[in-house]
């Protein structure tokens, strides 16, 4: 695994944030609940290397809805391409 994909849903909540901290010492936060407004056709995203040490803050008010992706490197003589999409 070299890293993480991570998809937030505009669900209306408080808290949650993405707290990501490099080993440069630069502190960055992706606060989901005041990017996103529910009810726009949009989904956030945050995507770091396994290295990044991260911390996900407490959700105070409503739901945050994620999904996360663990990435990896993958064999391209073994990957196939799906027949539609």
């Amino acid at each position: 695994m070299f890293g993480s994909l991570v998809l937030a849903f505009p669900t209306p909540h408080k808290g949650g944030e993405l707290v990501l901290r490099p080993s440069g010492g630069t502190e960055y936060v992706f606060d989901s609940g005041s990017a996103l407004s529910p009810g726009e056709p949009r989904v956030g995203y945050a995507a770091f290397f396994s290295d990044v040490e991260h911390e996900v803050l407490p959700v105070t008010e409503g739901s945050r809805v994620t999904v996360t992706f663990n990435l990896y490197y993958g064999d391209a003589q073994n990957a196939s391409a799906p027949d539609s999409v």
